[in-house]
């Protein structure tokens, strides 16, 4: 996720930066350039989330991808006899599930 996100360094983001002057309305007479000023000051950094799009070579993957996420949920009642869970043991750096995300299916 943290390689989605791009620091904010334009003023053209800065009205991007969260709505302070709608939450706070004695911000509504300060400028945006000064605004953005008090924000350098008090050295706070704002980010914004950039999009990415899927490789093509990942997009040839997504019929083989719903195949294997129906697969996956029928024989749930098996993996649930095995383990005793409802659920795969599916770590942070699971390759199907790194797979799933960046097809952005879940």
């Amino acid at each position: 996720m943290y390689r989605k996100l791009k620091r904010t360094w334009s003023f053209g983001y800065a009205n991007y930066i969260p709505k302070f002057k709608e939450t706070f309305p004695e911000l509504s007479k300060v400028d945006g350039e000064e605004l953005c000023e008090r924000f350098i000051k008090l050295k706070m950094n704002f980010y914004y989330e950039e999009e990415t799009p899927v490789k093509p070579w990942i997009r040839i993957t997504l019929p083989f991808a719903l195949i294997s996420m129906i697969i996956m949920i029928i024989c749930l009642p098996v993996c649930f006899l095995v383990t005793g869970k409802w659920s795969y043991p599916l770590g942070k750096k699971s390759i199907i599930l790194n797979w799933f995300r960046s097809l952005r299916l879940i």
